[in-house]
């Protein structure tokens, strides 16, 4: 098999990830539109439509695919090359979202009441997550939610450099020592809940990514025998986090322990039905996906401003009184634009500038 074919292959392939990330933006998009609204009947939403967190966790799997996509074969890597390239594509259009929310809470009249010096450190360092989880250290930023999941993205980041340079990145089993972390720091974090232990409990999602990648770059294919190290993690995971919602009497589904439970059983089923779906050849795969591929190379943007543009932009207070439907439809608007311009018009210019 030739290296010339590797390439070719690996691109065609990407391009199907981006289908996949192109609906998880758009599904997240459409989930919080309908958790703001009464545009969908309860039942329907609840079937269908209630599933962002899910969502999320794809991100992470196509996150460590695409990432050791992008480094992959690359022995001379540094930490330089390696950092600022993940420091512009995070942080640039994060600093515009933070932006954004600044000034739609001037608009609201809502900045000094909400305006926290510590969230703000915080959402910079990286150092955000979702409130329904104990042990966290800040908030998103002026409740801009979905930035919750940037900090693991970041820390993912970091954490991949030196596991690649070292030693045990040689081993032909090394998930089992990322599993190993992922599963004592998930063991400490129901002892001690920390914010440390549980980005650590996580890692070994976006880490099935970057096994999944290596399978396909080395072996051109997906079996459910060079797949099963990946289920089994994910599985043990799984079966780890739903010990803790045992122990209590009301489950909620947004909130820990069952939320972390979702997270990491929703990663075993991501795995699970692509694995499936790739041995039935990908039927009806471009049928079904591929109209979101046009949306894919600004779904980052649009992942991390939508939310205050949906729920923190109110028309009607600004002296325009529309119908809802024409409302969100001009929201719509302003968010794929404001996406294309941060990430289409600007993004390489950063990328120009920060090298």
């Amino acid at each position: 098999m030739t290296v010339t074919y590797q390439i070719s292959s690996s691109k065609k392939y990407i391009k199907k990830l981006d289908y996949i990330r192109g609906f998880a933006a758009f599904y997240v998009l459409i989930y919080h539109i309908f958790a703001l609204t009464d545009f969908m009947p309860e039942i329907v939403e609840n079937l269908f439509f209630s599933f962002g967190q899910e969502a999320v966790i794809l991100f992470f799997l196509l996150s460590g695919f695409v990432i050791y996509l992008s480094v992959y074969p690359k022995t001379d890597l540094t930490f330089h090359y390696y950092f600022i390239r993940r420091f512009r594509r995070i942080y640039f259009p994060l600093i515009v979202a933070l932006f954004l929310s600044v000034f739609l809470a001037i608009l609201n009249q809502q900045f000094i009441q909400k305006f926290s010096w510590s969230e703000l450190l915080g959402n910079l360092l990286m150092l955000q997550d979702f409130s329904a989880k104990p042990g966290i250290l800040v908030r998103p930023f002026l409740a801009n939610y979905p930035l919750w999941s940037l900090s693991y993205e970041w820390w993912f980041y970091l954490l991949f450099f030196p596991f690649y340079k070292s030693i045990l990145f040689q081993l032909n089993n090394r998930i089992y020592f990322v599993f190993i972390v992922s599963f004592i720091s998930y063991v400490i974090y129901i002892i001690y809940p920390n914010a440390i232990a549980l980005y650590l409990a996580y890692f070994i999602i976006w880490w099935c990514g970057v096994e999944a990648a290596d399978i396909y770059l080395k072996q051109q294919r997906f079996t459910v025998r060079s797949m099963k190290p990946i289920l089994i993690c994910l599985f043990l995971m799984s079966i780890i986090s739903f010990i803790p919602v045992i122990s209590i009497s009301t489950i909620r589904l947004g909130y820990y322990p069952f939320l972390n439970f979702r997270h990491f059983a929703s990663a075993f089923l991501a795995i699970l039905a692509g694995l499936i779906w790739y041995v039935n050849k990908l039927r009806y795969f471009d049928s079904i996906l591929g109209f979101f591929y046009i949306i894919s190379p600004i779904s980052y943007g649009i992942y991390i401003l939508h939310y205050p543009i949906l729920a923190q932009l109110h028309l009607h207070k600004y002296g325009l009184n529309l119908h809802i439907s024409l409302e969100y439809t001009l929201k719509l608007l302003l968010i794929f634009s404001l996406a294309y311009l941060v990430e289409i018009k600007l993004q390489p210019m950063v990328n120009r500038w920060l090298k």
